[in-house]
Order: C-alpha cells, then structure tokens, then sequence
C-alpha cells in the first residue's frame, strides 16, 4: 500500500480538486445571479428558497481556424434550501440543472456553466422558537 501525502488549502481543511477556487484571480469581478433566472429556478425546484453567487473563474480557449481568445465562465453558487420540502438531489445534479435552466432562459449564452460549491439549509428551531410560535403575542 503507498500512501500519499495530502495537501490542504491553508485553512487545515484537505485540498478537493472537485472543489473550483472562485474569485482567486485580482481581476475578478464581483457578480450577481440575474433575477429572471433565479425566478425560473425557485419556480423549477421548490425546495429551492435562494441561490447565490459565490464568483466565478474563467476559462481562455482559442478558436482553431482564428485564434481569436473564447472565455467560457464557471460561475459557483451556494443554495438555500427550505425547511419544508428539504435537498432532493446532489450537488452534481443540481449543477446540470441549473445549466439547463440557463440555457433555456438565455438563448446563445452556451459559454456560461453553473457548479453548485455549497448546500445551505436553515437552522434547526430550538424548543423555545416553537414554543413562542405557538404561545407568543403577535403585535397587530
């Protein structure tokens, strides 16, 4: 048996190459998900309450025939999922679907690829949080 070392990503956390550093480059630019698109995938996946953009990266290729430089995107989100209908896919599926959505709502935006980095859901209520829902004075 061999073993190999690991390496980590200066937080003491194992260093996951299916993991994209989003924003890593100076010239990164802050983004945010369009709204249309985000009400198509609130609309597609219920159990969806927000996505969020957590940056992206960029890619340069080269046309064969012109050489002219193409950028293909890989913008990474978080998704805030809701309480009640609870994560129903993986973070892989997910990603293919938000691709789809995408290029559903944005004809000829082929270049652009969405990969899922976070699953966010919200916290467990505390005895007390239930408690006040059932007996507390609501102000009217």
């Amino acid at each position: 048996m061999i073993n190999f070392p690991m390496f980590f990503d200066g937080e003491n956390r194992p260093f996951d190459e299916s993991q994209p550093d989003f924003n890593s480059t100076p010239q990164s630019k802050p983004i945010v998900i369009p709204e249309n698109f985000k009400i198509v995938v609130l609309k597609m996946c219920p159990e969806i309450k927000d996505i969020v953009s957590v940056g992206y990266r960029n890619n340069k290729m080269y046309e064969a025939m012109t050489f002219n430089p193409v950028y293909n995107y890989l913008v990474g989100v978080d998704l805030y999922f809701d309480e009640k209908y609870g994560m129903k896919k993986s973070k892989k599926e997910y990603g293919e679907e938000l691709n789809d959505y995408f290029k559903m709502t944005y004809d000829g935006m082929d270049f652009v690829s969405f990969h899922v980095q976070s699953f966010i859901f919200p916290p467990e209520k505390t005895n007390e949080d239930k408690f006040f829902e059932v007996f507390g004075v609501t102000e009217k």
